[in-house]
């Protein structure tokens, strides 16, 4: 009997490590925590410890005999086994925030600055031109600068970031209208006025655990103020400026309104 309770429980720890795995992949909520590359990878683990706790439940039984100390002993073991690796995982999952908190963002630090960025390598030479010469494609029909109905560039903090360092990237979008989808965060530094705020996404190589807030500066007069974290969507001009001895992205504002969450809260 002792056995029969103790291949229960380890069939029930997988059982409930299993389930959160795949509940984790089907709600979407894996990809706050993990690169699109790896989130199949969660589904298949969630799956195989729902199929190995099937295993283990119809396995026959190993412990025959044996004194009943030494039987309790190792069923209380279990058990205590069982508590630790299964209530805080469903304490976690049920208390844990969808998307960073505000304290988590500052204290990740605001990234502006593309060679902050995990394996950003600058270029070491200028873009080549076409093989007959001709200038590069117009950015009114290049497939990997969309647009909205109204014409105007659907960019991520990530694009301007990557501009404002390399020269070649920065001639497509300075001077023209960009729409962005971001969380508003107030500006700590460079707003004497008062007038700027940082529009953030967070960007995500592998997981969450180097995940990193990357921010563009937007300027809107008058000022505007949001809840820290909300979503907006800003529409406004790209320029690139020169502060603090370095160029930095800015998005002059026409419009700040809330807005839904994108289908991609990160940025990979």
């Amino acid at each position: 009997m002792t056995a029969l309770i103790q291949r229960g429980i380890t069939s029930g720890i997988l059982i409930v490590w299993g389930i959160l795995l795949t509940y984790f992949y089907s709600s979407g909520r894996v990809s706050a925590y993990l690169s699109p590359t790896f989130q199949p990878w969660t589904l298949a683990a969630g799956l195989m410890l729902l199929i190995l706790s099937v295993i283990v439940w119809f396995s026959p039984s190993t412990v025959t005999s044996g004194d009943a100390p030494s039987l309790a002993k190792g069923l209380g073991g279990t058990i205590f086994s069982g508590v630790v690796l299964t209530i805080p995982l469903v304490l976690a999952t049920i208390v844990s925030p969808s998307q960073f908190s505000a304290s988590t963002v500052l204290n990740r630090g605001l990234v502006s600055d593309a060679n902050s960025l995990p394996g950003y390598k600058p270029p070491v030479e200028p873009a080549l031109p076409t093989q007959d010469g001709t200038p590069g494609q117009d950015i009114a029909t290049n497939p990997y600068m969309p647009r909205n109905a109204d014409g105007q560039i659907r960019a991520e903090t990530i694009d301007l970031i990557y501009a404002a360092e390399e020269k070649s990237l920065r001639a497509d979008f300075e001077n023209k209208e960009v729409e962005m989808i971001g969380q508003f965060m107030p500006a700590k530094s460079n707003n004497a006025k008062g007038d700027r705020f940082s529009l953030v996404r967070m960007y995500m190589v592998c997981c969450a655990a180097d995940a990193r807030p990357t921010a563009v500066t937007v300027q809107m007069d008058p000022a505007v103020k949001m809840e820290e974290m909300s979503w907006v969507r800003v529409v406004g001009t790209a320029t690139f400026p020169v502060e603090g001895g370095r160029v930095i992205p800015l998005v002059v504002a026409k419009t700040v309104k809330p807005s839904d969450p994108p289908e991609e809260a990160m940025i990979y």
